[in-house]
C-alpha cells in the first residue's frame, strides 16, 4: 500500500476522537468559557473538513491538489488545536499554575535561567537564538518532505507519530495549564534584523496564553530529529547542533521556564521508546 489512496487512516481517527472529547467538555463543563459556541462549532467543523477532504480525494485520485490537502491537513490542524487549547486552557483549572512550576525552577537552579542568561546576549546571538527557535518549524517538516514522495506508509506513520504526541501535550495543556514567562520576551527583544521580528509576528499571529509545560517545542523536535534520523542519518547529525541551540532558546527567549523545557525532551524520549516498543510487540502495521 503506498498510501496515496484515500482511506480512513490512524491519525485521522486520533482528530475525530480529540475533537469529540473537546466538544462534550465544552457542552458539559464549558459553561464558563467565552465564546464557547464559537470553540464548539470549530472543532465540529474540524471533524467535517478532514472528512471532506478524505471524500474529495477519494472522489478525485488523479488531482494534485485534493492529494495534498488529504496528506498535509494535519499541520494545519496541529497550529490551531494548540492555539485553541491555550484559549480554552482553562476548561478544568480557573488560572494556571505558573506560580508553582516557577517555583519549581528556582528552588532546582536557584534563580531564574531565563533571566540569568539574558544578561550575556550581543544583538546577533539572540538573531541566531531566534533563528534556532524557528528551525522548529523545518525541523518538524523535513521527515514528512523526505518521506512524502518515497515512501507514503512511513509518511502516514510519521503524520501518526507526530499528531499522538501532539494531541497528548494539548492533553496535558488543558489538565495542567501553565502560560509561561513569555511576557518577558517582548521587553528584552525589543529590536532584531530578522528573526526576532519574524518570530513576534508568528507570536502575533497564532500565540495563546498557554500551552507551555511541557514544551512542545522540545518534545517535537526531539522526536522530528528521531524520524529525520532514520530517513537521513547524515542530515540528522548535521542538525544535532541546531536542535541542542532550539532546546536552549526555549530558554533563553522566555517562552518556557527550565523545567518545562526538561519536561518536553523527557516526553519526547519517552515518547519514542514507547512507540518503538509498541512497534516491535505488535509488528508492523500500516498507517496509510
Amino acid at each position: 500500500m503506498d498510501g496515496s489512496s484515500a482511506q480512513h487512516r490512524w491519525s485521522d481517527w486520533l482528530f475525530w476522537i480529540y475533537n469529540a472529547i473537546v466538544v462534550i467538555f465544552l457542552l458539559l463543563m464549558g459553561n464558563h468559557v467565552e465564546q464557547r459556541w464559537l470553540y464548539l462549532c470549530s472543532n465540529i467543523a474540524l471533524i467535517f473538513l478532514s472528512l471532506f477532504l478524505i471524500h474529495q480525494r477519494l472522489r478525485r485520485p488523479h488531482s494534485s491538489f485534493w492529494e495534498f490537502a488529504r496528506n498535509w491537513y494535519p499541520f494545519v490542524y496541529f497550529f490551531y488545536l494548540h492555539w485553541e487549547s491555550g484559549m480554552i486552557g482553562d476548561l478544568f483549572f480557573q488560572g494556571s499554575f505558573d506560580a508553582l512550576v516557577a517555583s519549581w525552577d528556582f528552588a532546582v537552579i536557584g534563580d531564574y535561567l531565563y533571566d540569568v542568561l539574558y544578561q550575556y546576549q550581543p544583538i546577533w546571538f539572540s538573531e541566531f537564538i531566534h533563528f534556532t527557535y524557528f528551525f522548529y518549524y523545518l525541523l518538524l517538516l523535513s521527515p514528512a518532505l523526505l518521506l512524502f514522495w518515497r515512501d507514503r506508509d512511513r509518511f502516514a506513520r510519521y503524520i501518526f507519530d507526530v499528531s499522538l504526541l501532539y494531541l497528548i501535550q494539548y492533553t496535558i495543556f488543558y489538565m495542567f495549564p501553565v502560560i509561561g514567562p513569555i511576557e518577558l520576551h517582548d521587553a528584552k527583544f525589543l529590536d532584531g534584523l530578522m528573526f526576532i521580528p519574524l518570530m513576534k509576528i508568528l507570536y502575533i499571529i497564532g500565540d495563546s496564553p498557554g500551552g507551555a509545560m511541557p514544551s512542545s517545542h522540545v518534545s517535537i523536535a526531539v522526536l522530528a530529529w528521531y524520524w529525520l534520523y532514520k530517513i537521513k542519518p547524515v542530515l540528522a547529525w548535521i542538525s544535532v547542533f541546531f536542535v541542542l541551540c532550539l532546546i536552549f532558546s526555549t530558554v533563553y527567549l522566555s517562552f518556557h521556564y527550565t523545567i518545562d523545557a526538561v519536561a518536553g525532551f523527557l516526553l519526547g524520549i519517552l515518547f519514542i521508546l514507547l512507540m518503538e516498543f509498541l512497534g516491535k510487540k505488535y509488528g508492523r502495521v500500516s498507517f496509510a
